[in-house]
């Protein structure tokens, strides 16, 4: 996958960009506070149709005095070449595809794949376990665009089981009916999650003794404190409908859901250990890194494309060893294209396959 051409207008403070990106590595250097991130949140947007960053409105993604923003991308995947556009209004987004209105955002999800790591991704193995469920559907819906839908439909679900339960008397014949379209998208969810985990835990093995060597030894698994049984893609639905009758009352009492995919949490180990307990920063920080690599290593062997990896200021969060490692990385690896933000262009270990730009006052130039 390969992002030929972006045209950017009024997007927060980057008021006309167009750039012919290199189809490997493309490095945007600048001080804080400059637009660079605002490059990469412009890319994510326009694979994901919203921001990477939390409060992020449709006001401030547009240019202080402007009405709106323009965001355009050409996108060669594998041989066939897209036009995807994003006009964003304070009342809402245009999508377009390849000079057409897109009714059903559905369809066009998949036009774009992007991973992105940034500072704030360091924090999410130390957070809380909706992050950590964030990755993995992020991940899930890179692979299978549909999942955002089938996402959607538990959310509704969720939200309107939820609202019965706090009222002062609840319907016995409508919880049954929200149990059993929890059961089913809910069991849906699981099954996406648990078949990701399955084929993705080989992966990162293999990605962080390739990164950071053969000192330790990386584990994740899938963790569901609701279910009484060990969860497969096989027993979920089963599962998820033995915990709601167990917590009934509970759930009457508290008056909102407590079992189902929306309690879960990834379990992350380095030799053995509890990562999120025992770890150190560094370690942390080396672990998270090889989840995004070993992502887009995932697509790339399961689904045969490998999507556009963007790093925000990666190389600042990590050791210089553990930043010689990851630049060798991804300099061996034959395909994939890298956009990278930076303070200091000495951090960036690469000078072949590379295009460099300064990012100054919203103004993006060669460097």
């Amino acid at each position: 996958m390969l992002l030929e051409a972006l045209r950017l207008k009024d997007f927060r403070n980057l008021r006309d960009v167009e750039l012919s990106p290199h189809q490997r590595f493309n490095l945007f250097t600048g001080q804080n506070g400059q637009g660079k991130t605002n490059l990469l949140e412009a890319i994510y947007l326009l694979s994901a149709v919203k921001s990477f960053r939390s409060q992020a409105t449709n006001r401030n993604l547009i240019g202080h005095g402007r009405d709106q923003a323009e965001l355009f991308a050409r996108v060669d995947r594998g041989g066939h070449v897209r036009d995807v556009g994003i006009e964003i209004g304070e009342r809402g987004k245009r999508i377009t595809l390849n000079g057409q209105t897109v009714r059903n955002v559905a369809d066009f999800f998949g036009t774009l794949n992007v991973v992105i790591f940034g500072p704030d991704d360091i924090g999410v193995l130390k957070g809380s376990p909706s992050e950590r469920r964030r990755f993995i559907d992020r991940a899930i819906f890179n692979a299978r665009p549909a999942y955002g839908t089938e996402a959607t439909h538990f959310e509704e679900v969720l939200k309107n089981r939820n609202a019965l339960l706090k009222e002062e008397r609840v319907d016995g014949g409508l919880l049954s009916i929200y149990d059993d379209q929890l059961v089913e998208w809910g069991a849906q969810i699981l099954r996406r999650r648990l078949d990701f985990i399955d084929h993705f835990r080989p992966v990162l093995k293999r990605t962080f003794r390739s990164i950071f060597g053969d000192g330790f030894e990386a584990e994740i698994g899938y963790q569901a404190e609701w279910a009484d049984q060990d969860l497969s893609t096989e027993n979920v639905e089963e599962a998820l409908r033995d915990a709601l009758s167990r917590t009934r009352q509970e759930e009457r009492h508290r008056g909102y859901t407590l079992v189902g995919p929306h309690r879960d949490d990834l379990r992350t180990e380095l030799d053995g250990h509890d990562l999120r307990a025992f770890g150190s920063q560094g370690q942390t920080r080396a672990f998270i890194l090889a989840m995004k690599i070993a992502e887009i290593t995932y697509l790339e062997e399961r689904y045969r494309f490998a999507p556009i990896l963007l790093l925000d200021d990666v190389s600042s969060e990590l050791d210089r060893e553990r930043n010689r490692q990851l630049f060798a990385f991804l300099r061996d690896r034959a395909i994939g294209q890298v956009f990278i933000t930076t303070t200091h262009r000495d951090h960036i270990l690469l000078e072949e396959d590379l295009r460099h730009y300064q990012v100054v006052d919203g103004e993006v130039r060669d460097g």
